[in-house]
């Protein structure tokens, strides 16, 4: 957060922090796909947070700790002038917030305490931001979560730990989130190895099930390297579990996924540093539906969503490696029969004074049809320019063209361009 105030103080003394985060944006999509039908929409949004956050504040019963408290005001949603937002492929999205008429509403309300009981451990308690990883399979997707976090330094030669336990919103029902996660700085790179489970005692939908409750468990392993010219980021996670169905039957979790990503920097005549990304990653589907096991790969807090819009692999299909904006009904948005996802990105980035241009290429296959058939999802090309006017203000535009595959009977081309003003203070 940028410090924009302070309380006028000796040294050491409580101060405050303010930070401010605002995105307009203007975006057109054409012949969106949703089962036989084709629509359009078109929008103009606001995405606006406010923090404040009071520091170092002193507990006078532990002299030796000192406490943060956070308070973070998020508003989302279309402007009074903009096209009412109808899509199906948008409804669902906004669904998940409190509200899309540009009311704020909590995100963030938490407290931080500084070597609470240990000088090794920070305990954060309240709603708080957060993501696992790459957040392949649990992200609060800047909605913020309730619960507590316990960040525990030096465990073990030098390995850090996380103890976390959540209770986010989904569907209108409360579903529990706990877990842990470890650090060990190696060599070169950063290893990350975490295991949560997601406990939801209330009926829902997915893949395969229509259950009463579940309990899935997640185990995944990242590794993070960054190098003068190279960049690598991979990570892999397992998901087993338990359903109670709402047929009194019982069923099993059995899935994985995984997603690499890396990237090389090169000077450029004329442009400078350039970057070029290459990125992979694939989950796991069912080859055939079965009555008591679902190999599909599927969080229910995985991160896919910013504002009113998808974000994922792709401007427009927003992408995640097991769900994709919407094309059906289906909880992952993919045609019935169909589940998992394999991504394949190839992408540029080149600099010039102080605009950027990238260009980016994506392919999307489902990872299985139980029916059998096409797996081609689709292909995607975005291009995008951002022109930096300071460090705190960008100005954003972005053409993007997504060209529907084997799956579907019209292959007629998707397009999305916006605009886009981004500042923070």
């Amino acid at each position: 957060m940028a410090a924009l105030a302070m309380l006028a103080a000796p040294a050491g003394a409580t101060k405050l922090d303010l930070s401010a985060d605002l995105e307009l944006r203007a975006a057109n999509y054409s012949g969106l796909i949703y089962g036989s039908q084709r629509n359009s929409q078109s929008f103009f949004s606001e995405n606006a947070s406010l923090g404040f956050v009071i520091k170092d504040i002193r507990l006078e019963k532990t002299p030796q700790s000192t406490m943060d408290v956070g308070i973070v005001l998020q508003s989302i949603g279309p402007n009074a002038s903009s096209t009412t937002v109808s899509g199906p492929q948008f409804s669902s999205i906004a669904e998940r917030l409190p509200n899309i008429d540009g009311s704020p509403f909590l995100r963030g309300a938490y407290v931080k305490i500084y070597k609470f009981l240990n000088p090794n451990i920070t305990a954060t308690l309240g709603r708080q931001d957060f993501m696992l990883g790459q957040g392949l399979a649990l992200s609060s997707n800047d909605l913020g979560f309730p619960g507590g976090r316990l960040e525990i330094n030096n465990v073990f030669q030098g390995i850090k730990t996380d103890l976390f336990f959540f209770r986010p919103l989904h569907h209108s029902r409360y579903v529990r989130i706990y877990g842990a996660s470890a650090f060990y700085p190696g060599n070169e790179g950063l290893w990350q190895l975490y295991h949560f489970w997601e406990q939801n005692r209330f009926a829902s939908q997915d893949i395969v099930f229509d259950t009463s409750s579940k309990t899935k468990k997640f185990t995944g392993l990242r590794y993070v390297l960054t190098q003068k010219h190279l960049a690598f980021d991979g990570e892999a996670v397992i998901q087993r579990g338990s359903a109670n169905n709402t047929d009194a039957t019982t069923g099993s979790y059995e899935a994985h996924a995984f997603m690499l990503k890396g990237s090389w920097m090169q000077n450029i005549t004329v442009f400078g540093r350039a970057k070029v990304r290459l990125g992979y990653g694939r989950s796991s589907g069912n080859m055939q539906v079965s009555s008591d096991t679902d190999k599909a790969f599927f969080p229910d807090f995985g991160k896919r969503y910013k504002g009113l819009e998808r974000d994922g692999y792709g401007e427009i299909a927003g992408a995640s490696l097991y769900d994709i904006l919407k094309t059906s009904d289906t909880v992952n948005g993919l045609p019935d029969a169909l589940s998992g996802l394999n991504i394949i990105n190839i992408g540029l980035d080149l600099p010039y004074r102080k605009l950027l241009l990238s260009a980016d290429l994506y392919k999307f296959r489902a990872s299985q049809n139980s029916e059998g058939g096409s797996i081609q999802i689709a292909s995607e090309w975005d291009l995008k320019a951002s022109y930096s006017l300071g460090e705190n203000l960008r100005l954003s535009v972005v053409y993007a063209v997504l060209t529907p595959l084997g799956l579907y009977s019209d292959t007629t081309e998707t397009k999305l361009v916006y605009g886009a003003v981004s500042g923070r203070f």
